[in-house]
């Protein structure tokens, strides 16, 4: 399911007016296919920014680097992540952090909502983090943080308009001498 935010003042920066953020959740499918959402609908070549968030139910040693896996869990997750490399997306999750757990007991948690970023919008990519409360769901909130310098607040200026110049207009009592310093001081200093 696609999401478009717009701003005709751009978002990341004044030429980036919109961004598509792509959220899938796959499932189990038939043998012939073993995910219900396939990584060519998820991971797009576009010339656009593109977020692609999903909870994608696939193992990979890229998301989850500690763990040992089946052959056939690789088998299923390499083409999206194959898919992903290929057009220059960047895996933003921090590797080994679980964000699914199981309710039941029966199963071990995993690393299975998986967020990538295309190259446009990856440059502006700061963090991923877990910080927030438990939803109650078996997954946990993730935070995605993209820096900007374009709504960054700008640094202070003065305003000259209300600044006091009468100090500086006035004439100053000097308060150094214009004599030159003892010759003695440069003859120590020639002896070193």
């Amino acid at each position: 399911m696609p999401l478009e935010p717009f701003t005709p003042k751009g978002f990341f920066d004044p030429s980036m007016i919109g961004f598509t953020s792509v959220n899938s959740y796959s499932t189990k499918g038939r043998p012939n296919n073993p995910r219900s959402v396939l990584a060519d609908l998820i991971f797009h070549d576009l010339s656009a920014p593109i977020l692609t968030l999903g909870h994608l139910n696939i193992h990979n040693p890229t998301a989850d680097p500690l763990t040992t896996f089946k052959e056939d869990e690789l088998a299923t997750s390499v083409p999206y992540f194959n898919r992903a490399t290929d057009l220059g997306y960047c895996f933003l999750n921090t590797p080994g952090v679980y964000t699914g757990f199981s309710i039941s007991l029966v199963g071990t948690p995993g690393v299975i909502d998986l967020d990538f970023a295309c190259p446009l919008l990856a440059s502006y990519f700061s963090e991923w983090s877990d910080p927030l409360p438990s939803t109650g769901s078996d997954h946990i909130p993730i935070l995605l943080r993209f820096d900007t310098c374009f709504f960054q607040t700008p640094p202070p200026t003065a305003h000259w308009a209300l600044t006091d110049w009468g100090p500086v207009d006035s004439p100053q009592v000097s308060s150094y001498s214009s004599s030159a310093p003892p010759t003695d001081l440069y003859l120590s200093w020639d002896m070193v």
